[in-house]
């Protein structure tokens, strides 16, 4: 296992123009030197999607430019409609974890982060995954232990985009390790996303490199993207990296998110309203507190034991391996 000891790649030689910024059109601190490396919505039912190998989801913000992509592949759900149950206790799996830094050059403001920033972001991480976020929270089967971390100035790969050609040649250069290994890639991203992450590989994929979670650097705890700067993107990403849906997923569907105990919603939630209700004939309030509603951070704090159940039989089928 490697240390945690920050790693520095060499810098990119080949330097492409850069990708125009795409801005949202709507709303949804140590510096580092240089390196010689490199309010509720109307209710409207949502298309249902399926969690399938190789599939991608997104968190964005409200009146994204960059539209979530849908779920690759077509097919069942990646545990055939099975309701899980919990099979690890919790804190028992750790997770390595590879983080990989991308900066437009090499200042904060081109976002060169810290290792203190970083660390606070696994930080947040581990306190979603153990349950500590407020009252309710499941504590899951899942820490994240840091077995690398490095930097790269490319401003070719600073937005990396779903579907890319920045974002294939940033995660084949830069991955590390297999399915079990979760890689963090911290960059500019654009067009209003906050981050994307890809469902378990299920083997036989063509494209491993795929597989990882992109967050936008500003979101990170203390970050400069107003209302998304509490952390909690990643927390949504690595959901969807074990097999999570979001919570509005088939609106008001009886299979809806495939998760028994997540109250059914219509659409994504924007702000931190009380009392959201966009499924009036089903149980329950919005889960706006739900790590996998588009809720900004300060009200969003929770998995509930169906996902954590969920996130752990994925883990099993997909992950393990032999570890």
């Amino acid at each position: 296992m490697r240390s945690s000891t920050p790693r520095r790649r060499p810098l990119a030689l080949a330097v492409l123009t850069l990708t125009a910024a795409l801005l949202p059109a709507v709303p949804p601190t140590a510096a580092a030197g240089p390196s010689a490396s490199t309010s509720a919505s109307a209710p409207q039912e949502c298309a249902p999607e399926v969690a399938t190998a190789g599939g991608i989801e997104v968190r964005a913000k409200p009146g994204a430019k960059v539209p979530e992509p849908p779920a690759s592949g077509g097919g069942p759900d990646l545990l055939q409609g099975r309701e899980p149950v919990a099979l690890s206790a919790p804190g028992s799996i750790r997770v390595p974890t590879s983080v990989h830094v991308i900066a437009a050059g090499p200042t904060r403001a081109e976002g060169y982060l810290s290792p203190a920033e970083v660390e606070a972001q696994i930080d947040v991480l581990n306190t979603a995954f153990a349950g500590q976020g407020g009252p309710g929270a499941a504590d899951t089967a899942f820490r994240f232990d840091t077995v690398g971390t490095d930097w790269t100035v490319n401003p070719a790969w600073y937005q990396m985009l779903p579907g890319s050609t920045a974002e294939q040649q940033a995660k084949t250069a830069l991955r590390d390790g297999g399915d079990e290994t979760l890689n963090i890639y911290l960059s500019g991203l654009g067009g209003g996303l906050l981050g994307y992450a890809y469902f378990p590989q299920q083997g036989g994929d063509s494209k491993p490199w795929r597989d990882g979670v992109v967050v936008l650097n500003e979101s990170i705890p203390g970050g400069a993207e107003d209302d998304y700067d509490g952390g909690d993107t990643l927390p949504h990403e690595v959901g969807h990296w074990l097999g999570l849906y979001h919570t509005f997923q088939g609106g008001c569907s009886t299979a809806n998110d495939r998760v028994t105990d997540t109250p059914a919603m219509a659409v994504p939630t924007s702000g931190c309203p009380q009392g959201k209700d966009t499924c009036l004939k089903d149980a329950g309030l919005d889960p706006v507190e739900n790590f996998m509603d588009y809720s900004y951070d300060e009200c969003m704090f929770a998995f509930t034991p169906g996902q954590a159940a969920r996130m752990d039989a994925v883990w099993q089928a997909f992950r393990a391996g032999d570890r």
